[in-house]
């Protein structure tokens, strides 16, 4: 059966589980929006700009595996830049879908509106293959070749990756039937990973595994804590990766926070004689600095799609294969009993004093539910997180990478879309707020409903505590009253303003009832150099990052 591309092009991102694609329309593209529009079984979701759209991709692919985003040629494709290497630095598998001009336009090289004087319309595309994995400018002759590779691309590696599709080649028909790319490990090199692998767990003394954002992206989770759960293994993972782990695990050491905190996690793992790293991306917010003594050639490093093994490398070896393998075939149980207190201390009931962070943090590790979606802004809100116990099957996502501020509110809006029945719950700050805060209203039309904590600390507190003097005028912002925002949109949206600790433990109450209908936006007042407690310990003892 033949089909035009642009129906083919839905079908492909339903096959993925892409049911809803993000972007703003233009007259280049209207054919690949008017496919989505009429197929049934995915829709269209109008966001307020181009980087809120390409954050909210990245958001909803976080959540459901794939994201998708669609914009027109030129000024709606640069201005999706920042949020699509946002995903490329993250791992995040985001297709990049771009209506161009006519065929015949960009062959005769016509000087159409949205283009450089010099009407090259292959510009933006080769500054898009520096962001993502692969691109493609479809033609009426490679279209359907180009756009599976595409796509096959971005599954195997779990990036994103660009395709621009001219007015005509939407049109073109072509076979709607397709291979699906199949992933395997050699079995030869996977059974030799295997076995050294569990060799070397058997004769350590203190082994040590610790979980990295990859495993995730890569599928392996569910298989690592199935791995884990049999052998017992003392475990820990880095910023980018806190929600793999289950928090009931035992032997289980939380996030990784070098000398500054969790010092049970740190000692084991400067002394551990069998690190096993687990889809780790050694960046340096990601390990504190990288404040750990173990060299690469002396630990098993299992990545996506191959495995190092005290310098030796195996090519061809997945990593989900392999956690599968080692716990089929490992009798190891670890006789280790570490206990570590994971979690904020309890702290006294609220006063009426003033809102701050040590109260703020522990309320919202208590407020979390198991599979809530928690994201936490770029800047200080990761530090607030680090130390809590999270309940089971929560994600937690944070650009610890790519740490572009106003990332989180539309990441916040896609994650909402993707599976509307968890709660999503965003901490974000704001300076990083108002960059993307219109994104508000997308969230308010499409019915979602959030839990958004917007600290209001009177501008870029993080910036403040890193430069020279806390008192440039530069890390200052415009004073917004936050609450009364959603106000200015249309929709259902509960609002408050919190000064006191009193009274923000009373509006978690109220919170928990509002959010079974309504999105709830909560602005939290503190003082402009309050922040969470461990990234109080970086500024005050630098040193205890040191290895």
């Amino acid at each position: 059966m033949k089909i035009k591309l642009a129906d083919y092009l839905a079908l492909r991102l339903i096959d993925l589980g892409i049911t809803e694609v993000f972007g703003l329309p233009g007259d280049y593209n209207f054919k690949i929006v008017e496919a989505i529009e009429r197929n049934e079984n995915i829709n269209w979701i109008g966001s307020t700009n181009e980087l809120n759209a390409g954050y909210a991709a990245d958001g909803y692919a976080r959540t459901k595996g794939y994201g998708a985003m669609v914009s027109t040629f030129g000024v709606g494709e640069l201005s999706a830049m920042n949020a699509i290497a946002g995903s490329m630095a993250e791992n995040v598998p985001v297709i990049k879908i771009v209506g161009a001009p006519y065929t015949k336009h960009i062959n005769n090289k016509t000087l159409l509106h949205h283009n450089l004087d010099n009407a090259d319309y292959h510009a933006f595309e080769r500054a898009y293959s520096n962001i993502v994995e692969t691109t493609a400018f479809l033609t009426p002759e490679n279209a359907k070749d180009e756009l599976d590779r595409v796509i096959d691309v971005m599954i195997k590696t779990k990036k994103p990756v660009y395709v621009a599709i001219p007015i005509d080649v939407c049109d073109v028909e072509l076979e709607a039937s397709y291979k699906k790319i199949v992933l395997k490990s050699d079995p030869d090199n996977l059974k030799i990973a295997v076995d050294e692998i569990i060799s070397l767990i058997e004769k350590s003394k203190k082994p040590l595994l610790i979980a990295g954002i990859l495993a995730n992206r890569f599928g392996a989770k569910k298989s690592l804590n199935n791995f884990l759960s049999e052998t017992k293994l003392p475990s820990c993972s880095f910023i980018r990766g806190m929600d793999i782990i289950q928090s009931d695990m035992k032997n289980y050491m939380g996030v990784y926070s070098a000398k500054l905190a969790n010092k049970v996690c740190y000692d084991y793992m400067n002394s551990s004689d069998c690190v096993i790293l687990a889809g780790c991306v050694l960046s340096d917010l990601n390990t504190m600095g990288f404040a750990y003594n173990f060299k690469l050639d002396d630990v098993i490093d299992i990545q996506p799609y191959c495995v190092s093994i005290k310098g030796k490398k195996i090519e061809n070896v997945l990593i989900n294969d392999l956690i599968k393998e080692l716990e089929n075939k490992i009798s190891y149980i670890s006789k280790e009993n570490i206990i570590s207190e994971l979690g904020y201390k309890n702290i006294p009931v609220a006063d009426d004093s003033k809102l701050c962070m040590e109260y703020i943090y522990p309320r919202i590790e208590k407020f979390l539910k198991e599979d809530d979606i928690f994201i936490t802004e770029v800047g200080l809100v990761p530090f607030g997180a680090i130390p809590m116990k999270f309940p089971l099957n929560i994600s937690v996502y944070n650009q610890m990478l790519w740490g572009s501020i106003g990332w989180a509110t539309p990441c916040a809006f896609g994650s909402s879309i993707a599976e509307r029945y968890r709660r999503t719950i965003l901490i974000t700050g704001d300076g990083s707020h108002q960059l993307t805060a219109q994104e508000i209203s997308a969230m308010m039309r499409n019915k979602v409903k959030p839990i958004i904590f917007v600290i209001n600390n009177s501008g870029y507190t993080v910036e403040r505590i890193l430069c020279d003097d806390v008192e440039y005028d530069y890390n200052n912002i415009a004073s917004w009253n936050y609450s009364m925002l959603p106000k200015v949109f249309k929709g259902d949206c509960f609002t408050a303003t919190i000064k006191t600790n009193k009274e923000f433990d009373e509006i978690l109450n109220v919170v928990e009832k509002e959010q079974k209908d309504k999105m709830c936006y909560i602005e939290l007042i503190t003082d402009y150099l309050d922040i969470p407690s461990l990234a109080m310990n970086i500024v005050k003892h630098p040193e205890q990052l040191k290895k």
